[in-house]
């Protein structure tokens, strides 16, 4: 789940925990103050679970013995606790973004403890090194010929698919709904709903309906996305609803998206409503025409995306 709420405790201990007196009626101003702090805090985590994509979610079993641990705790305990659990996050977040779910965590967290607590290691730190880079370097090399030949397979299974149309370039789209007038030109400022998928799993990572802020639809130059948005979305007219399946040269490439939610060669699924466009301001925007975006721009288009997700935090 996304790191959420506060800085004010740490999440949940893994050890069991009795839950905290409740009362049925405030008996003084500190009781009352201290239950509208909680009703204030309370609003804001409650807040999150609506914004969260897909799969996130909140156990308020666990943060609520989050909570309490965090209090009853002293601070020696509370400082090694948050110590463990910010290390943790770390290895976690480098597992998913490098999709290592191969890699045992029990002896990473063996490796982490040896030294820390001064053992005699099975492997020298300086040895290990070398293993660590030769073994990244060999599973992102299989890692992206096996997602660009599983992603292929998939888009032309998609080609198959009742009322799927593809383009000179590759990208496959169904019309799920059709708009009416004019279409974006390259250089438009689009207003725009989606929701994206991997094409190889259904997982979300990114939507516009998981954002109250965005429930209206996000804007955003056209010809900074990437290109399989870039042509998508010149086929539609206003209030017109497509499906998209991009190839990945057509999304984030061999280097996928930073961040880690979208891999090295990996297809896409973007189900995408065009609300509303608009020309770019004079001279606001390049001229010309449909073009492959630099990875500044692929990348610029990801921090778009990862803002929307990351208002929750």
């Amino acid at each position: 789940m996304k790191k959420v709420l506060l800085g004010i405790f740490v999440v949940a201990s893994l050890t069991a925990c009795n839950k905290g007196k409740s009362v049925d009626k405030l008996e003084n101003d500190d009781q009352k103050a201290s239950y509208a702090f909680g009703t204030g805090l309370g609003e804001q985590i409650k807040g999150l679970s609506g914004r969260l994509v897909e799969t996130d979610s909140i156990n308020y079993d666990q943060l609520e013995k989050g909570i309490r641990d965090y209090l009853k705790a002293g601070k020696e305990s509370r400082e090694s606790y948050a110590i463990g659990q910010q290390v943790g996050q770390q290895v976690e977040t480098v597992i998913k973004q490098q999709q290592l779910d191969q890699m045992d965590k029990d002896i990473i967290v063996q490796g982490i403890m040896d030294v820390v607590r001064h053992k005699k290691l099975l492997i020298t730190q300086e040895a290990g090194m070398g293993i660590l880079d030769t073994y990244a370097k060999n599973h992102q090399e299989n890692l992206t010929k096996k997602n660009s030949e599983e992603s292929k397979k998939l888009i032309e299974e998609k080609k198959k698919s009742s009322g799927a149309k593809s383009t000179a370039s590759g990208l496959v789209y169904v019309v799920e709904k059709e708009g009416t007038g004019a279409k974006p030109n390259a250089n438009s400022i689009v207003k725009v709903k989606y929701t994206g998928k991997l094409l190889s799993t259904g997982k979300v990572f990114d939507s516009t309906d998981k954002n109250a802020e965005a429930k209206d639809g996000v804007e955003f130059p056209l010809n900074q996305v990437i290109p399989g948005w870039s042509e998508g979305l010149q086929l539609m007219s206003k209030g017109a609803k497509y499906k998209f399946y991009i190839p990945a040269n057509l999304g984030y490439g061999e280097t996928g998206a930073p961040g880690g939610q979208i891999g090295p060669n990996q297809a896409l699924e973007f189900e995408v409503e065009l609300v509303d466009f608009k020309d770019a301001p004079a001279g606001g925007q390049p001229q010309g025409g449909q073009q492959s975006l630099s990875d500044e721009q692929i990348k610029e288009l990801q921090k778009q995306f990862e803002a929307q997700s990351k208002q929750a935090k």
